[in-house]
């Protein structure tokens, strides 16, 4: 769909030369918005923030001024319980073994996994991994009214560590947790403790760093990804990024009970001196594991550049993936300032963005291609489909992990991003987030919504009943295509939608009307399912 198009039917002027710098918005600062709330302005606040937009939420935030709605999303937050053990006896050459660990139903997150033979450790392991993806996914699903599952799988895309490299699930759950705990919190403080968290410290070995051979690997990511950039000032030096390596060597992981801690005899107690790009400051050594820690997060979070680089990945997560020099003007420059002014709270900074005139123009609606959470998750949300607690685990978890492996077909698997860099689709120019519909994943995101229909998941006369008047064919399809589509349907489409699904290919609108009022269920279960399987296929589903 050309973005071009609807920027001509949203009033706005666009730049059609072929530089970079194509589009400014009308409203290119963070003033707060003044405009409309309607029914527009709040589902793409709550599809931007959340996994899709039921009309319960939608109902519920219309109810409440934008400035109220925004404070609700962030500050609405939870402490789950952790994710419990599901499996039953395992089997090593036909012989069965038990997980003397922890019981069914009891949570494995603080047991070190000491089964005596390697082989029933791995696979301990294997299952543990598997309750921890169906629990992430169950909590998914079953999201309150809150930013904090789009948050925590921001982090996890900014972090982005990978299973197959760490294979530990108590690794996993505790950084998960960690970017749970932190979701709206403190970024500085994120990035400290994600740097000698257990995890991490295996991801980019950073447990095998020692002054006796320092590895960079750790260092140059958390310049490069994690806390500076790539930007045109990121202007760090390779001598910086060994200077990092020396300060971070020694910090190894106690598996028993789970923590990481400093290996003085591995650190290397010399002086480290910086570029001009850090203020040549010198980090002195010591032997205190708090002591350079706090003075390398001192200095990274002493730079600009760290701040207006979070925006700018924030602002591609939530609102668009291009940023044009208007929008680094008049919108990360300021949120990156404020940013700072509060020592690097997050939440203040995503105030500003949500309430601001920025954040609702047209220009930044409808233009974000779903991921795959947004199309499974915000899907069965929107219909209203009834999922057991996350915290079930004999009915609940084999449900949960049917998302889990849905979203892992279509590209997007919880603990496995493709690379340290996240997932393509919020940095790769110049495609973006058009990389989550191809030739592999366009299919499965098809046969996936036709499952729902064809199997009764979805309860398709339920949703035609939002309608004001169902009976009506031409108010029908306003009313389901206003909650489904975030880009509205041209007359043209509307008409071919009615025509061909609600009035047996006739003119005649009383066809759809008498069915309707005679609950003639053949006809209307036919025709609503042909309707939704051909909306959910049509382009403008994709877009949030």
């Amino acid at each position: 769909m050309d973005r071009r198009d609807f920027f001509k039917r949203a009033g706005r002027r666009v730049n059609t030369s072929t530089k970079k710098k194509t589009t400014r918005p009308e409203f290119a600062g963070l003033a707060p918005y003044a405009g409309s709330w309607t029914v527009n302005e709040v589902t793409h606040l709550l599809k931007r923030t959340m996994f899709g937009a039921k009309k319960a939420d939608v109902d519920h935030f219309l109810s409440l001024s934008p400035a109220d709605a925004v404070d609700e999303l962030l500050n609405t937050t939870s402490v789950p319980s952790p994710p419990l053990r599901d499996y039953g006896l395992l089997e090593d050459d036909g012989e069965l073994y038990d997980d003397l660990g922890v019981a069914i139903g009891q949570t494995w997150v603080n047991d070190p996994n000491t089964a005596s033979a390697a082989e029933i450790r791995g696979q301990i392991n294997s299952r543990r991994n598997d309750s921890l993806k169906k629990w992430w996914a169950g909590l998914i699903i079953n999201q309150q009214r809150s930013i904090q599952e789009k948050m925590v799988l921001f982090w996890h895309h900014h972090f982005s560590i990978q299973q197959s490299e760490i294979d530990n699930a108590a690794f996993l759950y505790r950084h998960h947790n960690l970017l749970r705990t932190n979701a709206l919190g403190n970024f500085k403080t994120l990035v400290r403790e994600v740097t000698i968290d257990p995890a991490m410290l295996v991801h980019l070995n950073g447990f095998l760093n020692s002054r006796q051979a320092p590895d960079e690997n750790y260092a140059r990511e958390l310049q490069e990804l994690f806390a500076i950039g790539k930007g045109n000032d990121s202007q760090y030096t390779e001598n910086d990024v060994i200077a990092a390596a020396r300060v971070l060597t020694g910090w190894r992981i106690n598996e028993n009970p789970l923590a990481s801690y400093l290996d003085t005899g591995a650190h290397d107690i010399g002086a480290k001196s910086f570029s001009a790009f850090y203020n040549n400051t010198t980090i002195s050594g010591s032997t205190d594991p708090n002591q350079e820690l706090d003075a390398l997060m001192d200095m990274l979070f002493n730079t600009t550049e760290a701040a207006r680089f979070i925006c700018r990945k924030l602002y591609k997560w939530f609102v668009y993936y291009e940023i044009d020099d208007a929008t680094e003007t008049d919108v990360i420059i300021p949120m990156a300032e404020l940013l700072r002014t509060n020592n690097y709270d997050v939440k203040p900074a995503l105030e500003v963005l949500f309430k601001s005139e920025h954040f609702f123009d047209a220009i930044n609606q409808a233009c974000y291609i779903k991921n795959p959470y947004d199309i499974i998750v915000g899907t069965l949300r929107e219909f209203n489909v009834n999922f057991p607690p996350y915290t079930n685990y004999t009915t609940g978890y084999p449900l949960f992990f049917s998302i889990f492996r849905n979203a892992a077909d279509m590209q997007q698997e919880l603990f496995q991003p493709p690379d340290v860099s996240g997932w393509p689709s919020y940095y790769q120019e110049p495609m973006h987030y058009e990389l989550w519909v191809n030739s592999n994943s366009l299919p499965k995101r098809a046969d996936f919504t036709d499952a729902l229909v064809n199997d009764a998941v979805i309860d398709v006369r339920t949703f035609a009943a939002y309608s004001t008047n169902p009976a009506n064919p031409d108010q029908l399809i306003d009313d389901v295509t206003a909650l489904l589509l975030r880009y509205p349907l041209s007359a043209n489409s509307k008409n071919y939608v009615k025509r061909n699904f609600l009035l047996n290919n006739t003119p005649d609108d009383t066809v759809w009307t008498n069915a309707w009022n005679s609950n003639n269920n053949p006809v209307i279960n036919t025709s609503l399912n042909e309707m939704f399987k051909f909306l959910m296929n049509l382009p403008e589903f994709h877009l949030c």
